[in-house]
């Protein structure tokens, strides 16, 4: 939970612009804000009131000003321009990548779903980020921050643990 909190802190007093993959704070449980990336197009919805958590807090996003797709590991590329109010941004910069669009705080959307579509799309994003503004105050201050959804292993991943877990307990009774 310490790490959490000095990772939201670093985030909550980034500039507008996301500076690159390490922006983006992990949060748990994200509910009503989604993002599917079809082709060269990123689609995200956000219904009347997204929520999240760090640690035990719930928090709920009052605004999206800032949609990105990310990159882990330097296998993604993409290029893009302005779009309906929202400027390109990319950074590519250490290890992963960020490219997407952003705009200023209160001109960005919610109870809404927007499509951004890029001009080349290379690689395979692992994860998509948002900034956001939340109602009430973050532990490090302030009401935006750059976040992305915890990873959720998917059921091969589940079964290969649980399996893994038996075998050892198996073992240990041996």
């Amino acid at each position: 939970m310490k790490f959490v909190s000095i990772v939201v802190l670093a985030a909550a007093v980034a500039t507008a612009s996301a500076q690159s993959r390490s922006s983006f704070a992990p949060v748990s449980n994200m509910t009503g804000l989604t993002s599917t990336i079809s082709g060269l197009t990123i689609t995200t919805t956000a219904t009347a009131a997204p929520t999240f958590m760090i640690g035990s807090s719930t928090y709920t996003v009052t605004e999206v000003f800032g949609v990105w797709a990310l990159d882990d590991n330097n296998d993604f590329s993409a290029t893009g321009a302005n779009q309906s109010g929202y400027n390109y941004n990319q950074n590519y910069s250490g290890t992963g990548g960020i490219a997407g669009w952003k705009t200023n705080p209160n001109q960005g959307f919610i109870n809404d779903t927007k499509s951004f579509t890029y001009s080349s799309l290379a690689g395979t994003p692992e994860a998509v980020g948002y900034h956001v503004r939340v109602s009430g105050q973050l532990p490090g201050g302030g009401n935006t921050l750059f976040v992305t959804p915890e990873a959720v292993p998917e059921p091969a991943s589940m079964t290969a643990l649980a399996l893994g877990a038996v075998a050892m307990l198996r073992r240990r009774r041996k």
